[in-house]
């Protein structure tokens, strides 16, 4: 089955759009094989798309934090939050139907609350100068933990809904 089952490509492009404007995050529908589908981009800071922008950047933070959360979320079924390398905030909800684990939807991008952006580890993974970094980080939004769980909770209803 694939999330594309479940929801047109053009509602899960929806949801991340609601994600984003509600959130202020970088919003993202995944597939089980961990490759996004709706073609939707949007950034919730300007130091996402600076990593992005590099392709080490994204293998060796946004890839590795990826995958690391959605396989500990289809394990354990249950939504992870967690920080990524770069120090920034990764809400990763799985996908079931039927038992059978479809994909993840979530976002990343805001700053823990006592959290600070991992500058030297950014420069080192996506060579941007760490100066730049730095920058490009004092426009990372906070996100406190409770906002987190506000959006998990909202994704997890709005997941149970699909699946139903």
């Amino acid at each position: 089955m694939l999330m594309t089952d479940l929801l047109a490509k053009e509602e899960w492009q929806a949801l991340e759009q609601e994600l984003h404007d509600r959130w202020g995050v970088n919003a993202c529908a995944y597939g089980a094989d961990g490759f996004t589908f709706t073609g939707y981009k949007n950034f919730g800071n300007p130091l996402c798309p600076a990593i992005k922008a590099k392709p080490e950047g994204i293998q060796a933070i946004c890839s590795v934090a990826h995958q690391n959360m959605a396989a500990k979320a289809k394990e354990t079924k249950a939504t992870v939050i967690a920080e990524c390398d770069a120090g920034l905030l990764k809400i990763c909800v799985p996908v079931f139907a039927g038992g059978e684990f479809v994909g993840i939807i979530g976002g990343c991008g805001r700053l823990p609350v006592d959290g600070e952006v991992d500058a030297f580890a950014i420069e080192k993974a996506a060579g941007i100068p760490e100066a730049e970094v730095e920058t490009l980080a004092a426009e990372v939004k906070p996100m406190p933990m409770d906002e987190a769980r506000e959006m998990a909770g909202f994704l997890e209803t709005k997941v149970a809904e699909i699946v139903k």
